[in-house]
């Protein structure tokens, strides 16, 4: 219809029939009808075939097509057309074979009258289009039913199934869906699966609330599991009564397969990782422990307050381990040997190396009394060590031995940073340098004949050295500026009259100053001398 007015085309070969319908039609209220007429079927057949015709009004009895068959070759030109027969055919097995065939209506010409037209007219034209919809609608539902591979399923108030789609049907092996029609989930699962489908059925049903996208595990007979994901409705009637459930559920074997392959190795990897923390805490723990706690004394027996070389350290890893190390070993009554080191890395292989080395400081520091001497005999082993695991590492160190008895400092250094004499007397503080040569010698473990040389320089009563690794002078500003070797000499000079324990803390303080960190990216290590008496004796200094 266009602008309400319906198109009608009159099929019919008897001139005054036609004449009464044009006349009916002309006389309807409230409706407006164009009408077309064709005297045989075969010219209404071809003005079919242009469209625009909202409902055919046809004869049965036509010169060119008798009875059905004029019905039928109408029917199959226009499917979506609907077709009223009005006929002298007083025939009631042919009204309802026309009927079942899909007319609308059949009416009889000697009691047609223009309102029964008009009505039949109208009623046809809506019946039509309700029919072409719920074809549609079926058709749609079909292919839905008939390609999606998700499981689709309609049961009544028993969990029977009452339709599924041809998804449903294959995942259990059925060729026809209509073989899977009249039974249940016991039929087709284990017997713990069918009772908790038919209670989750029984909630929907008597709540009216869905279930929406739950997990369901099928055990079937055979043992076999698979997972799907469903979604379970209520059915409701046209009264809107509840008479079933539908739903839909979609395989997820897979995704829980993989799933629990990864919750598993999730597991396993957080219980290799907490093993690697535990053993990462004990490294930490047996680093701590290698550490000094009590320092020598001098000369031997004499109480901390009495000694002649007193220690401070501050030592401050970036991570659960570290890679530097210091060691204060007894080399005679009146002198100490102090080893301070860097080894690259913060992981549990520098930790293995400082441990290696602080170990070879302690037993060859009894015999190798000259630094340089130690050094070379340590650099030797480590590089050997290192070649035959085929590890590229090295480390910093410097070795100094102080020796009261003699008012001296003699040291070694191997690539690492200078330390710092503040000397009492003149104010001054000044790098323990090789007086001849600028140049250190290399770091442990590249070098494997590698010679190392030894300094000495006096120390007298009240005299300090702070020993420490790069970690501090590497220190970072937000302009990736570093802290730098300078600015620590400037800051001891700063604070020279401070004791050596709170000069060491102020030093790392001005360090996080500066950097603006509260963490260090790198491990720190500091070590501090004082001499409180330098002299044959070990007696107080005199003037």
């Amino acid at each position: 219809m266009s602008d309400g007015c319906v198109k009608v085309l009159l099929i019919e070969d008897n001139p005054s029939d036609e004449q009464m319908v044009r006349l009916m039609l002309q006389q309807a209220r409230g409706f407006t009808f164009e009408l077309e007429c064709a005297d045989r079927l075969s010219k209404g057949l071809e003005r079919l075939t242009h469209g625009r015709i909202d409902v055919v009004l046809l004869d049965l009895l036509l010169t060119d097509s008798r009875s059905l068959e004029a019905f039928t070759k109408t029917h199959a030109a226009a499917p979506h057309t609907p077709i009223v027969i009005l006929t002298v055919l007083v025939d009631e097995s042919l009204a309802a074979k026309a009927l079942q065939l899909g007319a609308q209506d059949y009416l009889l010409k000697h009691e047609l009258h223009g309102p029964m037209l008009v009505k039949a007219l109208r009623y046809a034209i809506e019946r039509k289009r309700g029919q072409d919809a719920q074809v549609r609608d079926r058709q749609l539902l079909q292919t839905l039913m008939d390609n999606i591979p998700d499981a689709i399923y309609f049961k009544d108030a028993n969990s029977r199934f009452i339709r599924i789609n041809r998804g449903l049907a294959k995942k259990h092996g059925f060729a026809d869906p209509a073989l899977i029609e009249g039974k249940t989930d016991a039929d087709m699962f284990s017997e713990a699966h069918a009772k908790q489908a038919l209670a989750d059925e029984q909630q929907v049903m008597s709540t009216g609330l869905p279930l929406v996208g739950i997990e369901e595990k099928e055990t079937w007979p055979d043992g076999s599991v698979t997972w799907v994901s469903t979604t379970k409705m209520p059915l409701r009637d046209a009264s809107k009564r509840i008479v079933g459930t539908f739903g839909i559920s979609r395989d997820i074997t897979k995704r829980k397969v993989v799933e629990r392959a990864l919750a598993e190795r999730t597991h396993q990897l957080r219980e290799k990782n907490l093993l690697i923390e535990n053993e990462l805490k004990m490294a930490r723990e047996l680093q701590q422990a290698m550490l000094p706690h009590e320092f020598p004394r001098i000369p031997p027996g004499a109480s901390e307050a009495e000694s002649a070389l007193q220690f401070s350290s501050v030592y401050i890893p970036a991570g659960t381990v570290s890679g530097d190390l210091f060691d204060v070993v007894r080399i005679s009554d009146t002198a100490v040997g102090v080893f301070i080191c860097d080894v690259m890395g913060h992981d549990v292989r520098a930790a293995l190396v400082t441990a290696m080395l602080r170990a070879e400081v302690e037993e060859r520091s009894r015999t190798a009394t000259d630094p340089g001497q130690l050094l070379t005999q340590i650099n030797r082993i480590l590089a050997g060590m290192l070649k035959e695991t085929g590890v590229t590492m090295f480390a910093t160190a410097f070795y100094m031995v102080a020796d009261v008895a003699r008012g001296q400092l003699s040291y070694s250094n191997a690539a690492h940073p200078l330390p710092l004499h503040l000397i009492h007397r003149s104010g001054k503080v000044e790098p323990l340098k090789n007086p001849v040569m600028r140049r250190t010698g290399p770091a442990l473990g590249l070098v494997e004949d590698a010679v190392f040389t030894t300094n000495q320089r006096p120390m007298a009563d009240g005299d300090r050295v702070v020993l420490f690794t790069d970690g501090i002078i590497e220190a970072e500003a937000n302009d990736e500026t570093a802290y730098g070797y300078e600015r620590l000499t400037t800051a001891v000079r700063k604070r020279i009259k401070l004791p050596t324990g709170v000069l060491l803390q102020e030093l790392i303080d001005d360090a996080r100053q500066f950097s603006a960190r509260q963490n260090f990216e790198d491990d720190i290590c500091l070590v501090g001398m004082d001499v409180k008496r330098a002299n044959a004796n070990g007696e107080p200094s005199r003037p």
